[in-house]
């Protein structure tokens, strides 16, 4: 089963993805994890991506779908979670014809309610564990030790920069996954265990 998360920063993908993780056997794959990891190889590849990444430019689609390609290869768990891809319609029909998505999940949350979460989150510099302040008040990670601190590009003009490039390329999405019948949309406004146990119950539904 093929399964794609979507939505606005702040909606909580990458909370949902660690809540799932401990009540299925995932593979999650985010493409940006696999493009460093492919560079720390030292690879003829790696080179290529870390020179392009250097430069500033993004990595050509066809690469990422190479490297995209090797991992699910070498898959041996029944679940696949994308997270942070496709961001867009070219992405998108690249990935149908790789694994095309069993369900699309939309974690839907205005974006008020999402730069609220952003500018009070807290990522550890150790694990990449996500607290939010209002939360936790400490700046210690309780799953590691390591130091919590704010991501230096949660501002309100990157935010903004970053909400206007999620409504203008992956927005679209939706109306195509509409069309493909896989989208579930989510109310992301919930608490995390609240948001966790709808996404479960709707992946369990239809992985029988």
């Amino acid at each position: 089963m093929n399964i794609v998360l979507i939505g606005i920063q702040g909606s909580g993908k990458g909370t949902l993805v660690s809540s799932l993780e401990k009540h299925l056997d995932l593979n999650v794959i985010s493409t940006g994890q696999l493009l460093r990891d492919e560079v720390a190889t030292g690879s003829s590849l790696g080179k290529h991506i870390k020179e392009i990444q250097m430069n500033g430019g993004l990595v050509e689609l066809d690469i990422v779908m190479d490297v995209l390609n090797k991992k699910l290869k070498s898959n041996n768990k029944k679940i696949t979670v994308f997270d942070g891809f496709p961001r867009n319609t070219e992405q998108a029909n690249a990935l149908d014809k790789l694994a095309k998505p069993d369900i699309v999940i939309y974690l839907n949350l205005t974006k008020e309610v999402a730069v609220d979460r952003i500018l009070s989150r807290l990522t550890c510099s150790k694990c990449g564990q996500i607290y939010n302040t209002k939360r936790i008040n400490t700046l210690v990670c309780p799953n590691c030790g390591g130091k919590l601190e704010q991501r230096f590009d949660d501002t309100i003009e990157s935010i903004n920069k970053r909400f206007e490039g999620f409504y203008k390329d992956t927005y679209p999405l939706i109306d195509k996954y509409k069309k493909d019948n896989v989208l579930f949309e989510v109310d992301a406004s919930g608490t995390p265990d609240q948001v966790a146990e709808t996404c479960l119950r709707i992946i369990n539904e239809h992985n029988n």
